[in-house]
């Protein structure tokens, strides 16, 4: 199916507690700590038809019922589900709250707004549009992609009271849907998940010009769905493997399965700034720093325990292969990484690097030349430049 709809942006400070996704083939919403741990399919259940965007403050979670045309809500434990939260909003496509307000984009034209209790609906603050899908907020605008336009595509913004509209204000050559926004002071980004699916990159251009619009500023997504930007980080949902990806805001430390939602086409991404961990203490000027303590901070190039943040990938080593049914079209794979807790990624031959576990096993494979390749990325979002590969024949029968 067509996926479209996309998710939401969160403007907030650099430490957070959670990360949402809205799972559209299971209505319901899932979670995990932000450094992937916790894994949680099943923290909000029971959401409208089609849950496909999700958003969240200091008290509520929020999200699209894309079928069900109404903007669902819950507290931000999980409980006091309303799926009527907000109704008769035909085909939402995005999702995003600031301070004050809830903001939607529909696929039938429109940017709508309310007050964050639901009452002041405004299902019209921008009318008249060519299939908005998803948005995204900063301090003074309200922004979304155009998916009808074909080729190239368009991000518009407006005025958070609708006025000012600049349509368009990015244009991007060589895409035809982006559905998926996110802001912050120096860059717009964007997700294409295309058409019918399929889509690979994550795009960026200039926030206060509008210019240098770069439709592969990542690659290598599967069907991207929604997109947040959060202090130093970027995050998708990948539809196409039902993971979430992180990367850094500058393209680096891309991770395409930091967290692997067990969901079924994930379509949405926020995150929430529940726990902001205290600044570790000065050391007085007499004294050696005190001991690192771990912890997980993010920002400011320390751990909340005082530690230098992990910038080191880890190394990738395949202890056993291919097995020895080759001649059957049978190859099996074992191998592991230099830091605990990483994750993997597989790639055979052409086709694309998928998330997997080890032993990844291959059947029914062609007589020819083959070459795996295996990416470890740590718990810290690094991943391995240099991928671990080995080559290897399906002789003829």
């Amino acid at each position: 199916m067509a996926i479209t709809a996309v998710a939401s942006l969160l403007v907030a400070a650099s430490a957070s507690a959670f990360v949402y996704w809205a799972d559209s083939q299971n209505n319901r919403i899932g979670r995990a700590s932000n450094d992937g741990s916790g894994v949680n399919p099943n923290f909000i259940v029971g959401t409208g038809p089609l849950t496909s965007a999700v958003a969240v403050d200091a008290s509520h979670v929020y999200w699209i019922n894309q079928n069900g045309n109404s903007i669902g809500r819950a507290s931000i434990d999980g409980s006091g589900v309303n799926n009527s939260f907000i109704t008769g909003v035909i085909k939402p496509s995005g999702l995003a709250v600031n301070a004050t307000s809830i903001f939607w984009s529909t696929l039938e034209g429109q940017i709508g707004k309310a007050k964050l209790d639901g009452t002041g609906v405004n299902k019209n603050l921008v009318s008249g549009l060519a299939e908005p899908c998803g948005v995204a907020l900063d301090s003074g605008h309200v922004y979304w992609a155009e998916i009808a336009s074909g080729t190239p595509a368009f991000i518009d913004r407006a005025g958070l009271d609708g006025t000012s509209q600049q349509l368009p204000y990015v244009t991007i050559p060589g895409t035809s849907f982006p559905c998926g926004v996110a802001v912050n002071a120096a860059n717009i980004f964007w997700s294409e998940p295309g058409l019918f699916g399929g889509g690979t990159r994550i795009g960026r251009a200039n926030t206060n010009t509008g210019t240098g619009a770069d439709a592969s500023f990542i690659g290598d997504a599967s069907t991207p769905c929604g997109i947040a930007v959060h202090g130093p980080q970027l995050y998708w949902a990948n539809a196409g493997t039902n993971t979430i990806a992180r990367a850094n805001t500058d393209g680096t430390a891309v991770n395409e399965s930091f967290v692997v939602t067990g969901g079924n086409q994930v379509c949405g991404v926020a995150v929430d700034d529940l726990v902001a961990p205290p600044e570790p203490p000065a050391p007085p000027a007499c004294c050696s720093p005190p001991p690192d303590q771990g912890g997980g901070g993010q920002g400011g190039g320390q751990q909340s325990g005082g530690g230098p943040v992990d910038s080191t990938p880890p190394q990738t080593k395949v202890l056993g292969a291919p097995g020895t049914k080759l001649a059957a079209g049978k190859a099996k794979f074992r191998f592991s990484a230099s830091e605990p807790g990483s994750t993997f990624a597989c790639k055979l031959g052409a086709a694309k690097a998928k998330p997997c576990t080890s032993p990844k096993r291959y059947t029914g494979l062609k007589p020819g030349r083959y070459v795996f390749k295996v990416w470890a990325t740590d718990a810290a979002g690094n991943k391995d430049a240099t991928p671990a590969k080995r080559r290897f024949q399906i002789p003829s029968a």
